[in-house]
């Protein structure tokens, strides 16, 4: 299985690459490539050229089909891989847990797709999709209708409850991102461990 990193985004509300910014002295995108490492054989990152990367070990890719979104950086991490099943993240999230990863994985069962759900909401962006998503996908992004959740009526997904993954990450930090300079100051005392 591969782990995946979608790090192609403006970071418009947060005004810089938030990838590259630093929790503890090490860049976000160190942070979540390590947990992904200890899970996955392999692991890519689908990102913009503008970013530089300080990490010659780790793939990068371009989008396959420019300003499609995160809904893009999917369907090109599917296109790319070698594995069937895939892990999907995004860049902002520091506090990925190995626990509640390897639980989802677990889950697959012959599905598509594996997504968690918090707080009522899917979380699409710490989820698994298989390469049978690439044809749903790809009609999405043909339609121009980019968000990601459209696809899954047409794939066979299945949705962990918040209750199950609260038993692995019962703080719910792994879906934290940070989207914001607010959200950066809120995490600075937590440990990405």
């Amino acid at each position: 299985m591969t782990g995946i990193v979608l790090a192609g985004g403006k970071s418009q509300r947060m005004g810089e690459g938030k990838a590259s910014l630093k929790i503890g002295g090490k860049q976000v995108i160190e942070l979540i490539l390590e947990k992904l490492r200890v899970t996955f054989d392999n692991v890519l990152i689908v990102g913009n050229s503008n970013f530089i990367y300080p990490l010659s070990q780790v793939r990068v890719l371009a989008d396959a089909i420019l300003g499609k979104g995160p809904l893009g950086g999917i369907y090109t991490g599917l296109l790319n891989s070698k594995s069937e099943y895939n892990f999907f993240c995004a860049c902002d999230m520091p506090f990925l847990n190995v626990d509640l990863l390897k639980f989802i994985i677990s889950e697959i069962d012959g599905s598509d797709a594996v997504i968690p759900m918090v707080r009522g909401f899917v979380e699409p962006l710490h989820a698994i999709y298989s390469k049978k998503c690439l044809p749903a996908i790809k009609n999405c992004l043909e339609s121009e209708d980019l968000r990601i959740k459209s696809f899954f009526c047409k794939v066979k997904c299945k949705y962990i409850p918040e209750n199950k993954i609260k038993r692995y990450d019962p703080s719910l930090l792994s879906f934290l991102n940070l989207n914001t300079p607010q959200a950066v100051e809120l995490i600075k005392g937590l440990s990405p461990g």
